[in-house]
């Protein structure tokens, strides 16, 4: 039986796979675009297409990776 995930969870572990997948884009195909997840932290399943420096910025700047589709509905 699975526990439920509450948001915040949710979040940090979406957050650390995408980070993953930052990690293997970087090493094998740096300048081609990648399927992270959405960090909002609902149960929205988007997938977000970036290129690893997109990604990057994102990171650097503080900001999680975000469906456009759920940005209006967090403001």
């Amino acid at each position: 039986m699975l526990l439920p995930v509450t948001p915040r969870e949710r979040t940090r572990l979406f957050r650390e796979v995408n980070d993953r997948i930052y990690e293997l884009l970087v090493s094998a195909e740096p300048d081609l675009p990648g399927e992270f997840l959405c960090e909002c932290g609902r149960d929205c399943g988007d997938r977000i297409e970036l290129l690893p420096s997109a990604f990057a910025e994102l990171r650097r700047t503080g900001r999680a990776v975000r469906s456009p589709a759920v940005v209006p509905a967090l403001s």
